[in-house]
């Protein structure tokens, strides 16, 4: 099941964001998903879980945008700074 290896990546950006803000708390990380990927949705949401167990992102939502084609991609991740929400990460923002 590579969607395990596929979690604990997205897990380990999400880990590495979450230090460059302060030691921040990972609300949810969003990833576009192409329905072409090769990867199966519900697997990774099932591995995700498993990814984050121990981690400083433990808790931490897995939300999934299915899209065209083959694209995979952290789109963003919403960490609470001081006990406000915060998109950082943002990839569509330019």
């Amino acid at each position: 099941m590579h969607e395990l290896s596929i979690a604990v990546n997205i897990v380990d950006i999400a880990c590495e964001e979450a230090e460059r803000q302060g030691d921040s708390l990972v609300d949810t990380v969003y990833l576009n998903l192409g329905v072409l990927s090769g990867v199966v949705k519900e697997a990774l949401l099932f591995s995700w879980e498993l990814a984050c167990e121990g981690t400083r992102i433990a808790g931490a939502r897995l939300a999934i945008q299915d899209v065209p084609g083959r694209e995979m991609q952290v789109t963003a991740i919403e960490v609470f700074a001081d006990g406000d929400p915060e998109t950082v990460h943002d990839t569509a923002s330019g």
